[in-house]
């Protein structure tokens, strides 16, 4: 059996390269998640990645290698070819990207399996047509309802929708998810996600602080959270790191109150580092229905590895899951949050931490890479 994987994932130096570029729309969070995918999974079976990388918009002349063998020798890693034009995005990238993988299938006679993004339709699109003249089978990652992203249209949201049913079976990381997608009732495999065990690391700063950190949109609840900690007492900092459009928003309390500090688009070794350390981590999201049926707030099980106490608003799915080791907040409004953070000063240091450690342990023993990559492998197995 040949797994092909087909995202838009980077080698991590390449990645720090061009997320420099903060008018450049790389989602971290898409990059830890599949990065991490590949990286379970290798340790189980060999991979072939390849990946469509992004541009950056204002620097164009970085160059990242074709390909590249990594100290992994289960995975290897190719870049597509893609050039910055729009007669080349619309008229010839998909079917040199075709042609490309077609002579790596026809190459190999063994079966092969592709696994793809399936929020990036230029690379779904090209799969399902290589699962209908190539005889391959297409298993989609889902991980989110394409109608609820911030920056992408309508029609590009229901031409998502409309691969989704085409695959031959599913990731999902949500029930809600499986059943959008899953409309056949094909083979499909949940899961949370993944979670690392990291090497300890030097403390980043000698304040202490809360943190937090991810898409900077208000209905992920910054704002929110900005407001509750301007009315806390306590010589906490509040570290915010990330992405998004409300940047220049935060820089502006950063001058109303010290204690506020935006620290900017963090590579994934330092934000480790800042969870690690901090004295409470936080995930604000605000609650929707919507959201909470499909989306899940990978960042959470990130905060659960640390092993530091975290305080997060509701996500039905993770509560039932971690009900005592988190400060669940049902109120994400900012007089609720605030009530949350004072509640959380107030409690016993000795306790939290112990919560905190259980959380590492239990989100480690279920969703290390390891055992996910193991599970993976063995659903991949059974339902071919």
């Amino acid at each position: 059996m040949r797994i092909i994987y087909l995202s838009n994932t980077l080698l991590e130096d390449d990645f720090e390269i061009l997320k420099k570029d903060i008018n450049n729309l790389i989602n971290p969070s898409n990059q830890n998640f599949h990065y991490r995918f590949l990286s379970a999974l290798s340790l189980h079976t060999h991979l072939e990645a390849f990946s469509l990388r992004p541009f950056l918009k204002k620097n164009e002349s970085v160059s990242l290698v074709n390909k590249v063998s990594l100290s992994n020798e289960n995975l290897s890693f190719t870049y597509l070819p893609n050039k910055n034009t729009l007669i080349y995005k619309y008229l010839k990238r998909s079917s040199t990207i075709y042609k490309v993988l077609e002579k790596e299938i026809i190459k190999d006679k063994r079966q092969t399996i592709i696994i793809v993004d399936g929020l990036k339709y230029a690379l779904a699109k090209v799969a399902l047509k290589l699962r209908k003249y190539n005889h391959v089978k297409v298993y989609g990652i889902i991980t989110d309802n394409p109608t609820l992203l911030s920056n992408e249209s309508s029609l590009y949201s229901w031409l998502i929708l409309k691969q989704y049913e085409k695959y031959d079976g599913y990731f999902c990381l949500s029930e809600g998810l499986n059943k959008l997608a899953n409309v056949n009732n094909k083979p499909s495999y949940l899961f949370f996600g993944f979670a690392e065990e990291m090497p300890k690391q030097a403390r980043p700063q000698k304040e202490a602080y809360f943190f937090t950190c991810g898409a900077l949109y208000k209905r992920y609840g910054i704002i929110n959270l900005i407001e509750a900690f301007l009315k806390l007492k306590t010589n906490n900092q509040l570290l915010i790191a990330g992405h998004g459009p409300l940047i220049k928003e935060i820089k502006e309390y950063e001058k109303k109150d010290q204690r506020i500090r935006y620290i900017g688009l963090l590579s994934r070794n330092d934000i480790l580092k800042y969870e690690e350390h901090a004295t409470l981590n936080i995930n604000a999201r605000l609650y929707d229905e919507s959201l909470d049926q499909y989306s899940l707030p990978s960042k959470v099980l990130e905060y659960l590895a640390s092993g530091t106490p975290l305080l997060s608003t509701i996500h039905t799915s993770l509560m039932n899951e971690y009900k005592d080791e988190v400060m669940w907040v049902k109120d994400d409004s900012e007089i609720g949050l605030n009530r949350a953070l004072n509640k959380f000063l107030k409690s016993d240091n000795k306790v939290l931490k112990e919560k905190a450690l259980e959380a590492k342990r239990k989100v480690l023993n279920e969703n290390s890479l390891k055992t996910q990559g193991g599970k993976i492998y063995a659903f991949l197995k059974d339902s071919n």
